[in-house]
């Protein structure tokens, strides 16, 4: 996906991913992986900004932890209500786009 593209979803998809559950920045890079079978690279560079971003906006929170399997300290983000309510806009938002774009979808060759 490019770049240009990936930042118009990124917001959407890591509230996604954050409304299964509380993650850490490697964690979502490897939900997203798996959860789009490799076709989304989440690069550092991409996400950790994009989570400050999400966080200064108050749709996330964050903190300080650790996992008890293997210790080390991690930042951990959650959804916050404002964030959930902001999703749910992006994804109605989402679905008419997608809506009014199919209509010219079904006018094009891609041959």
């Amino acid at each position: 996906m490019r770049n240009e593209r990936l930042r118009g979803y990124l917001d959407v998809i890591l509230l996604s991913i954050l409304s299964e559950g509380d993650s850490y920045g490697y964690d979502i890079v490897q939900q997203v992986n798996e959860q789009t079978h490799g076709a989304l690279l989440l690069k550092e560079g991409s996400l950790y900004p994009a989570l400050k971003r999400l966080e200064a906006n108050r749709f996330i929170g964050g903190y300080w932890g650790t996992d008890k399997d293997t210790g080390p300290r991690r930042r951990y983000y959650s959804i916050t209500e404002r964030g959930k309510t902001h999703l749910k806009e992006l994804k109605r938002e989402w679905y008419a786009e997608q809506r009014m774009l199919s209509t010219f979808f079904g006018k094009v060759n891609f041959e």
